[in-house]
Protein backbone atom coordinates (compact mmCIF):
# COMPACT_ATOMS: atom_id res chain seq x y z
CA UNK A 1 0.00 0.00 0.00
CA UNK A 2 1.36 3.25 -1.02
CA UNK A 3 -0.66 6.45 0.06
CA UNK A 4 -3.58 4.39 0.81
CA UNK A 5 -3.84 3.00 -3.61
CA UNK A 6 -2.80 -0.46 -3.88
CA UNK A 7 -0.21 -0.20 -6.89
CA UNK A 8 0.12 -2.82 -8.94
CA UNK A 9 4.03 -2.81 -10.87
CA UNK A 10 5.92 -5.38 -13.45
CA UNK A 11 8.97 -4.69 -13.50
CA UNK A 12 9.49 -5.43 -17.20
CA UNK A 13 10.26 -1.94 -19.00
CA UNK A 14 13.32 -3.22 -20.19
CA UNK A 15 13.15 -3.94 -24.29
CA UNK A 16 15.27 -6.92 -25.49
CA UNK A 17 17.06 -7.56 -28.83
CA UNK A 18 14.64 -10.47 -28.58
CA UNK A 19 11.60 -8.23 -27.86
CA UNK A 20 12.44 -5.54 -30.24
CA UNK A 21 12.58 -8.91 -33.04
CA UNK A 22 9.24 -9.94 -32.05
CA UNK A 23 7.79 -6.38 -31.60
CA UNK A 24 8.96 -5.64 -34.92
CA UNK A 25 8.20 -8.99 -36.67
CA UNK A 26 4.61 -8.23 -36.43
CA UNK A 27 4.02 -5.24 -38.76
CA UNK A 28 6.56 -6.37 -40.72
CA UNK A 29 4.66 -9.61 -41.51
CA UNK A 30 1.56 -7.75 -42.44
CA UNK A 31 3.00 -4.95 -44.54
CA UNK A 32 5.21 -7.73 -46.39
CA UNK A 33 1.98 -9.71 -47.32
CA UNK A 34 0.04 -6.20 -48.22
CA UNK A 35 3.03 -5.42 -50.64
CA UNK A 36 3.04 -8.11 -52.06
CA UNK A 37 -0.77 -9.01 -52.61
CA UNK A 38 -0.49 -5.46 -54.54
CA UNK A 39 2.24 -6.35 -57.30
CA UNK A 40 -0.53 -7.31 -59.37
CA UNK A 41 -3.15 -4.97 -58.36
CA UNK A 42 -1.24 -1.44 -57.91
CA UNK A 43 -4.86 0.16 -58.46
CA UNK A 44 -6.15 -1.59 -55.01
CA UNK A 45 -3.68 -0.33 -52.79
CA UNK A 46 -4.84 2.79 -51.33
CA UNK A 47 -8.22 1.14 -51.27
CA UNK A 48 -6.94 -1.28 -49.69
CA UNK A 49 -5.03 0.27 -47.13
CA UNK A 50 -7.52 1.00 -44.86
CA UNK A 51 -7.12 -3.31 -43.74
CA UNK A 52 -3.90 -1.48 -42.10
CA UNK A 53 -5.39 1.00 -39.61
CA UNK A 54 -6.64 -1.97 -37.10
CA UNK A 55 -2.79 -2.83 -37.05
CA UNK A 56 -1.59 1.03 -36.98
CA UNK A 57 -4.00 1.89 -34.75
CA UNK A 58 -3.12 -1.08 -31.87
CA UNK A 59 0.93 0.03 -32.33
CA UNK A 60 -0.18 3.11 -31.13
CA UNK A 61 -2.12 2.17 -27.70
CA UNK A 62 0.45 -0.14 -27.39
CA UNK A 63 2.78 2.55 -27.34
CA UNK A 64 1.11 4.91 -25.72
CA UNK A 65 0.58 2.66 -23.07
CA UNK A 66 3.89 1.68 -22.15
CA UNK A 67 4.22 5.35 -20.84
CA UNK A 68 2.41 3.59 -17.61
CA UNK A 69 3.88 1.55 -15.24
CA UNK A 70 1.17 0.78 -12.41
CA UNK A 71 -2.25 -0.62 -12.54
CA UNK A 72 -3.88 -2.83 -15.11
CA UNK A 73 -2.74 -1.51 -18.12
CA UNK A 74 0.75 -1.04 -16.57
CA UNK A 75 0.76 -4.94 -15.28
CA UNK A 76 -0.73 -5.99 -19.24
CA UNK A 77 2.23 -4.30 -20.41
CA UNK A 78 4.86 -5.35 -18.20
CA UNK A 79 3.52 -8.68 -19.00
CA UNK A 80 4.07 -8.05 -22.89
CA UNK A 81 7.03 -7.26 -22.73
CA UNK A 82 8.36 -9.78 -20.49
CA UNK A 83 6.23 -12.60 -23.26
CA UNK A 84 7.93 -10.77 -26.25
CA UNK A 85 11.47 -10.68 -24.23
CA UNK A 86 11.18 -14.38 -23.38
CA UNK A 87 9.48 -15.79 -27.05
CA UNK A 88 12.26 -13.47 -28.98
CA UNK A 89 15.12 -14.34 -27.27
CA UNK A 90 13.84 -18.08 -27.90
CA UNK A 91 13.66 -17.73 -31.62
CA UNK A 92 16.45 -15.58 -31.93
CA UNK A 93 18.45 -18.66 -30.48
CA UNK A 94 16.60 -21.30 -32.20
CA UNK A 95 17.20 -19.22 -36.10
CA UNK A 96 20.26 -17.36 -35.05
CA UNK A 97 22.10 -18.89 -32.07
CA UNK A 98 22.86 -15.53 -30.96
CA UNK A 99 22.16 -13.78 -27.71
CA UNK A 100 19.31 -11.37 -27.49
CA UNK A 101 19.32 -10.41 -23.96
CA UNK A 102 21.11 -7.57 -24.19
CA UNK A 103 18.61 -4.50 -23.60
CA UNK A 104 18.03 -2.80 -26.66
CA UNK A 105 16.30 0.69 -24.89
CA UNK A 106 14.43 1.66 -21.84
CA UNK A 107 11.66 4.39 -21.85
CA UNK A 108 12.40 6.41 -19.13
CA UNK A 109 9.57 8.65 -20.22
CA UNK A 110 6.53 8.55 -18.09
CA UNK A 111 2.44 9.76 -17.98
CA UNK A 112 1.31 12.09 -15.54
CA UNK A 113 -1.87 11.82 -13.75
CA UNK A 114 -3.21 13.74 -16.51
CA UNK A 115 -1.69 11.79 -19.09
CA UNK A 116 -3.25 8.40 -17.37
CA UNK A 117 -6.35 10.17 -17.61
CA UNK A 118 -6.14 10.32 -21.64
CA UNK A 119 -4.89 6.18 -21.75
CA UNK A 120 -7.44 5.61 -19.92
CA UNK A 121 -10.32 7.10 -21.49
CA UNK A 122 -9.03 6.04 -24.92
CA UNK A 123 -9.05 2.64 -23.12
CA UNK A 124 -12.66 3.22 -22.51
CA UNK A 125 -13.36 3.92 -26.11
CA UNK A 126 -11.54 1.13 -27.66
CA UNK A 127 -13.57 -1.07 -25.46
CA UNK A 128 -16.75 0.66 -25.89
CA UNK A 129 -16.11 0.43 -29.63
CA UNK A 130 -14.83 -3.24 -29.74
CA UNK A 131 -17.77 -5.46 -30.43
CA UNK A 132 -18.41 -2.70 -33.86
CA UNK A 133 -15.16 -3.20 -35.00
CA UNK A 134 -15.30 -6.13 -37.88
CA UNK A 135 -14.61 -9.57 -36.60
CA UNK A 136 -11.30 -9.73 -38.57
CA UNK A 137 -10.02 -6.80 -37.69
CA UNK A 138 -9.44 -7.25 -33.59
CA UNK A 139 -6.60 -9.85 -34.33
CA UNK A 140 -4.96 -6.98 -35.79
CA UNK A 141 -5.56 -4.41 -33.57
CA UNK A 142 -4.55 -7.14 -30.88
CA UNK A 143 -1.69 -8.13 -32.48
CA UNK A 144 -0.83 -3.79 -33.08
CA UNK A 145 -0.73 -3.49 -29.07
CA UNK A 146 1.44 -6.11 -28.83
CA UNK A 147 3.85 -4.55 -31.27
CA UNK A 148 3.43 -1.03 -30.14
CA UNK A 149 3.88 -2.06 -26.11
CA UNK A 150 7.38 -3.96 -27.71
CA UNK A 151 8.22 -1.73 -29.73
CA UNK A 152 7.06 2.09 -27.17
CA UNK A 153 10.67 0.93 -25.56
CA UNK A 154 12.51 0.95 -28.53
CA UNK A 155 14.49 3.87 -29.48
CA UNK A 156 12.43 4.54 -32.34
CA UNK A 157 8.73 4.13 -31.64
CA UNK A 158 9.82 4.73 -27.84
CA UNK A 159 11.89 8.04 -28.65
CA UNK A 160 8.78 9.45 -30.73
CA UNK A 161 6.67 8.66 -28.14
CA UNK A 162 8.90 9.80 -25.41
CA UNK A 163 9.11 12.96 -27.28
CA UNK A 164 5.44 14.07 -29.09
CA UNK A 165 3.20 11.67 -27.99
CA UNK A 166 3.29 11.32 -24.04
CA UNK A 167 3.84 15.56 -23.81
CA UNK A 168 0.59 15.71 -25.85
CA UNK A 169 -1.29 13.27 -23.61
CA UNK A 170 -0.14 14.80 -20.57
CA UNK A 171 -1.31 18.14 -21.55
CA UNK A 172 -4.52 17.10 -22.55
CA UNK A 173 -4.75 15.29 -19.60
CA UNK A 174 -4.10 18.80 -17.76
CA UNK A 175 -6.61 20.67 -20.13
CA UNK A 176 -8.93 18.27 -19.73
CA UNK A 177 -9.15 18.41 -15.80
CA UNK A 178 -8.20 22.28 -16.19
CA UNK A 179 -11.65 22.81 -17.88
CA UNK A 180 -13.66 20.69 -16.77
CA UNK A 181 -12.93 20.18 -13.12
Amino acid sequence: MTGGHLMMFVPATTLTIGGLFVGMAIPIWHVARFAVSHLKKRGAILEDAKDLIPLAAGIGYGGLATATTSGVIGFATGAITWLGNSAGSLAMWGATGGHSTLAARSNAASLTGMGNLVLLLITVAILGAWKAIPQTARPHMRQGIVSGALLGLSATLGGAFAAFVIPVANSWGSSLVGSIA
